[in-house]
């Protein structure tokens, strides 16, 4: 701090003041500090947001559990079907509206979910999948005929979008290298899951396949062939009946590892909602053949866990 005489009637008087060296080290400190807030303030927000992405995701999950464990009845209490459960899908390429998804952000964004409808007829014994295949359960049915051929189909009971907060995607947990993301590659999430109540027992039921149902594309090019063409396609109509069904049955024709079955799934939460930070992903694990809400499991970040020479901790930041 610098001092200057200054004379006021004669009298000599000290005036305190800042040299510009010292006004300069005030500025320079005042804005290092302001810099420091707001970059931890941004920071603090960004960490939010990823992490509402993270359990606004697990909460999904287990608001269907909720959902499958106190359905609703499909049309008067005569109705001769029931929803058995839901099925969600993620990477379907076509959405609701019947248009092509073809961007990256779309595809991440948009999880569908249906009301699986069966038949209330009376049930054998069996695993989950023969039994949902006796009862014809789906996620599709005719709403319109024509000469007594059908004519028109739309999803059977109620359709949810699911889409993840802060523009989050979905993804498997695979970590791709920079040359993969060069040419385009992705590790989005792709596959089916039911969650369904046992047609005969009632227990609920998680069963999972690696192959996107593609409802909303069979929807679509259905209607649209049958519009101009009353004499039908049969394959087409086969094709929408055993939508479902064909992927619970040994016999039909799709290969093993796409067909439902218990097992283990693990979801990676990318904040990001692209293809840059895959290292900092959380991961969302869906216990094999959960029963309840309870199976939907939030991994600590940072938990790198190896048990039976398997990474149980992390998946999506450990993987190999």
């Amino acid at each position: 701090m610098k001092r200057k005489k200054y004379s006021i009637n004669g009298r000599w008087r000290v005036r305190l003041g800042f040299t510009i060296i010292e006004v300069a080290l005030f500025i320079a400190i005042t804005g290092a500090l302001f810099v420091g807030i707001t970059v931890g303030t941004a920071n603090s927000i960004q960490h939010q947001r990823f992490y509402d992405s993270v359990q606004t995701f697990a909460e999904f999950l287990r608001s269907v559990y909720s959902q499958v464990s106190n359905p609703q009845s499909v049309g008067d209490g005569r109705s001769e079907e029931a929803i058995y459960g839901k099925l969600i899908t993620f990477g379907e390429t076509v959405g609701l509206d019947g248009k092509d998804v073809n961007t990256y952000s779309d595809t991440a964004q948009r999880i569908y979910v249906y009301d699986v409808v069966g038949d209330v007829i009376g049930t054998g014994t069996g695993s989950a999948q023969k039994l949902l295949s006796d009862v014809n359960a789906n996620v599709v049915r005719v709403v319109e005929w024509e000469d007594g051929k059908p004519k028109r189909i739309e999803t059977a009971g109620e359709t949810q979008v699911f889409i993840p907060r802060w523009g989050a995607s979905i993804e498997t947990t695979e970590i791709l290298t920079t040359a993969q993301k060069d040419v385009g590659g992705n590790n989005l999430y792709e596959g089916s899951i039911l969650v369904v109540r046992n047609p005969r027992s009632g227990t609920i039921n998680t069963l999972v396949s690696a192959e996107t149902i593609p409802v909303n594309a069979m929807v679509r090019d259905f209607n649209e062939g049958t519009r101009a063409v009353v004499d039908f396609n049969e394959a087409e109509v086969y094709a929408y009946q055993i939508l479902l069904k064909k992927y619970l049955s040994l016999s039909g024709g799709v290969p093993q590892d796409q067909l439902f079955y218990n097992r283990e799934v693990d979801f990676c939460v990318n904040p990001s909602g692209d293809m840059v930070g895959t290292d900092y992903r959380w991961n969302v694990r869906l216990i094999n053949n959960a029963r309840n809400s309870s199976g939907v499991e939030v991994i600590d970040l940072d938990l790198d866990e190896v048990v039976g020479g398997e990474q149980a901790g992390n998946r999506c930041r450990f993987a190999a």
